[in-house]
This record gives structure tokens, C-alpha cells and sequence, in this order.
């Protein structure tokens, strides 16, 4: 039987686009998403979690950490460009082939606001890519840049970023659905309609909440908040109401994700 391996590359390549709303998004998903059968629609496996935290040195507290102490998920952190970052990639694939071999596993590899698509090659390597099942998720802005920083991806690492992924719409930045050079531009008709990715879209995250978690630490996971929230109604007060509604929200619309 073929091990049940698939590694989510959270790219976006601008600094401040949402990935790391995205990766708590994934991580949540499947570190509790797939026992609410309503919201992941069957399709979420229980599955053993590995995040690489690519943006920050070891020795940088993030709340990413908190899923490691607690047992949700293995974390290595080492920034991209680094021998740090090296070892916790190659130590993060050297665990996630292990574990694979008897559990599904979902590896999430939060990468830095990197812009050049040929670093990325060199530092990544596609055979290693696809070695754990890589699939790109591409967090969008409204940006011209954004827009051609992917076209540039699949150019330069097609094996990778050409068959299947994930865009990801951010309404920060727009309403989902006003992305109108997105959806007029060749690249989504490639991609979407002739090709196997999948255009999704990320709900606006409640600013007070998010401000609520960073005075914590940076990155808290939605799943401790809003514990963290039950245990101390005065911490985050109705705050801890929109964040959940927004991992709710996200869990029902990015499960399909797991289609891929």
C-alpha cells in the first residue's frame, strides 16, 4: 500500500499575505477538523502533523511551539536560507517518510515572503518535493505582484507548482470575490480550468482577535485561543465567538484541499 504522505507548501512570496493564518488554518484542520464530519464532510483524515516553520531561528518562541509541547504536532523551526533551516527541512522529511509508512500524514511548511522562484528550486529541490507529495497553496493578493510571483512559480518549478494546488483568495485584502484580474487572467484559466488546482478563498480573520492572540504570542493557534478563551471568559470576551466562526468557516470551505 502507497504511504498516505501529503505536504502542504504554504507560499504566497509578499510579506504579509496570510500565510501564517493559513498554515494554523491547515494545521487545525487536521489536528481536530476531521472529527466535525458536518464541517470536513468526511474528507479530513486523523492524521499525524509535522509543520516546518521556514520564517524564524530555533531559538524564536512562536505559538507553533505550542503544538508540539502539547503533542498535536511535530515542529521543527529553522528559517529558510539557513543550516539551521536545512536541518529542520531535511529532519522534517526524514520523519513525515518514516511516519508514513503506518498513519496518514500531513506536513505544512510555512515558507518566508521569498520572491525568487529559482532560490526556491535550489533550496527546496523538486525531488524532494515530490518525494512527500508536495502541494502548493498560494495565499493572493491583490497585487499585480502576487499575481505574477505565481506565474513565475510554475514556470520555474513546474514539476511542483504546475499540476494541482491551492489558491487562496484573501479577503483582507478584497472581497473574495472582486479578484477580477485573477479571474480574468489566463494563469487561472491553466491552472483552474484546464488543471487540478482549486480556487478557495480565506474569510477576513477579526482583527481584535488576532491582536488578542499576538499579545500572547505570535501565531497562537486558533484551537489553544479559543481553550485558552473557555478557561478565562475575560480573555479575548466575544473575540473568541469570531475566531471560531472563522475556523469553522475555513474548515468548511478548505477541506477539499484533502480532494488533491
Amino acid at each position: 500500500m502507497m504511504p498516505d504522505i501529503k505536504t502542504f507548501l504554504v507560499d504566497g512570496g509578499m510579506p504579509g499575505c496570510g500565510r501564517s493564518l493559513a498554515v494554523r488554518t491547515l494545521a487545525d484542520m487536521y489536528i481536530r477538523g476531521y472529527r466535525d464530519e458536518k464541517l470536513s464532510h468526511g474528507r479530513v483524515p486523523k492524521a499525524r502533523v509535522y509543520v516546518w516553520d521556514a520564517c524564524n531561528d530555533p531559538e524564536t518562541k512562536t505559538g507553533y511551539q505550542m503544538w508540539h509541547e502539547r503533542g498535536d504536532a511535530t515542529v521543527h523551526t529553522g528559517r529558510f536560507g539557513t543550516e539551521a533551516g536545512a536541518k529542520a527541512y531535511e529532519r522534517i522529511v526524514e520523519l513525515a517518510l518514516a511516519a508514513a509508512e503506518n498513519t496518514p500524514v500531513r506536513v505544512i511548511i510555512d515558507l518566508p515572503a521569498e520572491q525568487s522562484s529559482d532560490l526556491l528550486r535550489d533550496w527546496l529541490k523538486p525531488e524532494i518535493l515530490a518525494a512527500i507529495n508536495t502541494i502548493p497553496v498560494w495565499i493572493l493578493t491583490r497585487q499585480a505582484m502576487s499575481l505574477g510571483l505565481l506565474a513565475d512559480r510554475v514556470q520555474v518549478m513546474p514539476e511542483i507548482y504546475r499540476e494541482r494546488g491551492a489558491v487562496i483568495r484573501n479577503s483582507k485584502f478584497s472581497y473574495w470575490n472582486d479578484y477580477v484580474e485573477w479571474w480574468n487572467s489566463g494563469l487561472r484559466r491553466a491552472l483552474v480550468e484546464h488543471g487540478r488546482w482549486l480556487d478557495l478563498y480565506m474569510l477576513f480573520c477579526n482583527q481584535y482577535a488576532q491582536a488578542a492572540m499576538d499579545m500572547v504570542i505570535p501565531n497562537m493557534p486558533f484551537n489553544i485561543a479559543n481553550e485558552k478563551a473557555l478557561a478565562d471568559g475575560s480573555w479575548m470576551g466575544l473575540w473568541r465567538v469570531a475566531l471560531a466562526l472563522f475556523a469553522g468557516s475555513e474548515l468548511d470551505e478548505w477541506n477539499v484541499i484533502e480532494t488533491l
